[in-house]
């Protein structure tokens, strides 16, 4: 039997094995949305598994209203935030200012970690479907030895790529940049990167601010990352067309298997989310406009433009001439009114609530996108052969601009001259030209990676996805649990 053959008859025995899989992403919804196209995808491909995906009971009625698959059942662990100095509604790390995400972080094992331990004893008590496998967030490592303990397979899923999470773990793990300089362009080598550097001023604030192991944050992700490296497996939210030579390191480097299985929201054909009359008017003012000339602009949910850069940067855009379409999910996401004493941007449209960045980003008018350069945001943009100018701000925000503007050569960083970037990039100069080539040629490499088998030719993605769910369903859930120390 020939490879091919051999992989479709294992395909196909999987597709048939009844099972249970819990997915428990993390508390912000950058963790939650590639957690939830993982479960539609699953759903749609292997409709005898059974889903259940965890949050916090403040969480369930949003999932509520979402479009979710009939096969995923939600559970709801008890979480009060206001019992932790939290805001009552902090069940995310949404509007979290910087420290309270930080206590967020924290507060979430001590309070979930006994509940989740019961929930799972339940699901391998009731015993149909079996357990077969837990997915969770890779800053839920704590559920690795939890499931581990229970006999029950544990997969980590990464919601950011190889390149990053390898550049993001060592600064935090290693903190590099405490070597006695001080200068704004000091070329810092990454441990354990070869051949990577970075400059002090593209370090996020909350990373510059670490001076020892101590550091809140430092020691976070330091545990994150060891906890993690106990799991049986990692799923990546990125594609090997994009990222493979990070995936080849860091299987290298861990001993773990690696799938990369994404773009999870194309894969999925994830239905654009906003609020419905503001969408439509989105997608109408941009069908007014000529093909490539608008420029999108998006932080993301949990990011602020500082007020002055926000009213800089719309000012520069409109000099040039450029419209665009600014995303403000939250009323201090929105640029100021201009100087001249009008209430909105002659050529702007504020969106002010959330918008199907999705459909914008697929829209015909958009040329460019001016983003935090969180990782969801970047393979929603690459997806659809859009240049992305990042201006980070936090976590491993600032990898990603590397990755884009550096090793792919479909966009630019921002950092402070945001808007002369948007210029270079939608230029007819050489390099803005090269930018769209390249942006164009990964799209196609994205698309063709989530394509489905009809065709006789499935993605390079599924095919791991299929890979992945094979060697879980295969096994034998009866034996013994393994204990240890959690």
């Amino acid at each position: 039997m020939g490879i091919e053959a051999e992989r479709e008859r294992e395909i196909e025995s999987a597709e048939m094995r009844e099972g249970n899989v819990v997915l428990f992403p993390f508390l912000a919804h950058g963790h939650m949305n590639p957690s939830l196209d993982l479960a539609r995808l699953l759903s749609a491909r292997y409709p005898h598994l059974t889903l259940t995906l965890v949050t916090t009971s403040g969480n369930l009625a949003g999932f509520r209203r979402l479009q979710l698959p009939t096969s995923l059942r939600l559970v709801a662990l008890p979480f009060c935030p206001s019992d932790h100095g939290l805001p009552p509604d902090a069940d995310t790390s949404f509007a979290l200012p910087p420290h309270l995400v930080t206590h967020l972080n924290h507060v979430i094992e001590g309070c979930l970690l006994p509940s989740f331990r019961r929930l799972l004893s339940d699901l391998i008590s009731a015993a149909s479907p079996p357990l077969i496998c837990v997915i969770a967030d890779m800053f839920l490592g704590w559920t690795a030895p939890v499931a581990k303990e229970l006999g029950v397979f544990h997969a980590t899923l990464y919601t950011s790529g190889p390149y990053a999470m390898s550049i993001y773990y060592s600064i935090w793990i290693n903190l590099p940049h405490v070597d006695g300089g001080d200068g704004e362009d000091d070329e810092i080598a990454v441990p354990g990167v070869p051949g990577f550097t970075v400059r002090r001023r593209q370090l996020n604030p909350n990373m510059r601010s670490a001076r020892s192991p101590d550091h809140k944050s430092a020691a976070f992700v330091r545990r994150q990352a060891a906890l993690c490296r106990s799991s049986r497996a990692t799923l990546w939210n990125t594609a090997e067309v994009l990222e493979k030579p990070f995936l080849d390191a860091w299987a290298t480097s861990t001993g773990q298997p690696v799938y990369a299985v994404g773009p999870l929201f194309a894969a999925a054909g994830r239905v654009a989310r906003g609020d419905g009359g503001l969408a439509a008017e989105c997608l109408a003012w941009l069908d007014r406009h000529v093909s490539g000339s608008v420029v999108y602009v998006s932080f993301g949910s949990q990011n602020r433009l500082p007020a002055e850069e926000a009213a800089e940067l719309a000012a520069a855009l409109e000099e040039q001439g450029r419209p665009f379409l600014w995303a403000a999910p939250a009323p201090d996401q929105a640029p100021p009114p201009p100087p001249d004493g009008k209430s909105e941007w002659t050529s702007g449209l504020v969106a002010r609530g959330w918008v199907p960045q999705v459909d914008i980003l697929r829209h015909a008018a958009v040329g460019a996108f001016v983003s935090h350069g969180g990782w969801n945001s970047t393979l929603e943009s690459l997806r659809f052969g859009v240049p992305v100018v990042v201006r980070p701000m936090g976590g491993e925000q600032f990898c990603n601009a590397k990755l884009v503007a550096e090793v792919l050569g479909a966009g630019a960083e921002g950092g402070g001259e945001v808007a002369e970037a948007v210029a270079e990039v939608m230029g007819e100069g050489e390099r803005g030209r090269e930018i769209r080539r390249r942006a164009r040629e990964i799209a196609e490499g994205l698309a063709a990676a989530v394509q489905g088998g009809a065709s006789g030719c499935q993605g390079a993605s599924l095919t791991a996805l299929d890979e992945f769910v094979n060697s879980v369903t295969s096994r034998d859930t009866s034996g013994p649990a393994v204990g240890v120390n959690v």
